[in-house]
């Protein structure tokens, strides 16, 4: 791998160079989709939400690919399998460039086809796949708290770089959903998305905090993996968020998203990431990291997290401003789309 450099060091992005796009993950289809060429080509994942994101129809050539989990052994076997299909679809369809976040099977897989091999992470604890990748390059935020090496970096939280920042749309439409589901305008209504725990590192992380949330004085709406598949909502769950006066959730995706457009935001989660160091002092973001819910010093969190949401319906919104999106536009050329 290179020395680490500076995007601002980097050569001017070379237009045609095909990519083959990795999609493990429905942000990572939230990142990647702006960038995609006509001739590029993608390997996506099979997961519910990922079907129902392909389902909008793309021209690329797609090759579907086994979600690794399960077992060790099983993840083993997947990860082989995974492999080699992917090697077969890159010597069929030859790229200069693979680009992956988190998925280290495709890029063993373009060793000695693809002359660049990008692998973007954001999570420490996946030091398996970061062992796993053969990449050339090696992308992760400036707030990395783990022991890979960057050989490029970008100074914020990858959702800047695909979130819409319309913060507009929720001051016209404050008390809209409230409306809609027969509360009154004074009533807390909260997003809600409880992560299932099968991805590759997220079950350890877990905090069961379903007794103690229901003694909250607020209207949790809640939304399913699941229910990507059947009402169209898996391109826009980031944006949905905003509908709402705040977000709770274990997903520590979603709570980036949701933090980014100033949404306050109660991540309840063991999970330890640079990107969340990065976003501590933003006052509309709760992170309890803890098993126990039922110290006093949780309901003071959820009590300031109830007094943030009120606030904010007349002090307004704050998005989270970096550079990111300036960073990767440097790295893989202006979008597309």
């Amino acid at each position: 791998m290179d020395d680490e450099r500076s995007v601002h060091s980097l050569p001017p992005f070379r237009m045609g160079m095909r990519t083959c796009w990795v999609i493990d993950h429905p942000a990572h289809f939230q990142l990647f989709r702006q960038w995609f060429r006509d001739d590029d080509i993608l390997v996506v994942t099979e997961r519910q939400e990922l079907d129902a994101m392909l389902a909008e129809g793309f021209n690329q050539h797609i090759l579907r690919v086994p979600r690794v989990q399960g077992t060790f052994l099983q993840k083993v076997g997947l990860g082989r399998s995974r492999e080699k299909a992917v090697r077969s679809f890159l010597q069929t369809n030859p790229v200069f460039r693979v680009i992956s976040k988190g998925a280290p099977f495709e890029l063993r897989a373009a060793k000695g086809l693809a002359a660049e091999r990008w692998y973007l992470t954001d999570t420490e604890v996946n030091t398996a796949a970061h062992k796993l990748a053969k990449a050339t390059h090696v992308l992760l935020p400036e707030s990395w708290e783990g022991s890979l090496k960057a050989t490029h970096t970008y100074p914020g939280i990858l959702p800047q770089a695909y979130v819409p920042l319309n913060t507009q749309a929720w001051e016209s439409g404050k008390g809209q959903v409230q409306r809609q589901i027969g509360l009154s305008e004074d009533d807390l209504v909260v997003f809600h998305r409880k992560l299932a725990g099968d991805g590759i590192h997220d079950t350890p992380e877990i905090v069961n905090y379903d007794q103690v949330i229901r003694k909250m004085e607020v209207h949790f709406v809640e939304n399913k993996e699941s229910a990507a598949a059947t009402d169209g909502s898996a391109w826009e769950l980031p944006v949905q968020a905003t509908l709402f006066d705040g977000v709770l959730t274990g997903s520590t995706t979603l709570a980036a998203e949701a933090v980014v457009q100033g949404v306050p935001t109660l991540l309840i989660s063991k999970a330890k990431r640079g990107f969340l160091t990065y976003l501590a002092d933003q006052s509309h973001f709760f992170h309890w990291n803890e098993d126990d819910l039922f110290d006093g010093r949780f309901t003071e969190m959820a009590n300031h997290w109830m007094d943030t949401m009120r606030s904010t319906r007349t002090s307004g919104r704050a998005p989270v401003i970096d550079e990111t999106r300036e960073a990767l536009f440097e790295l893989f050329g202006q979008p597309i789309s």
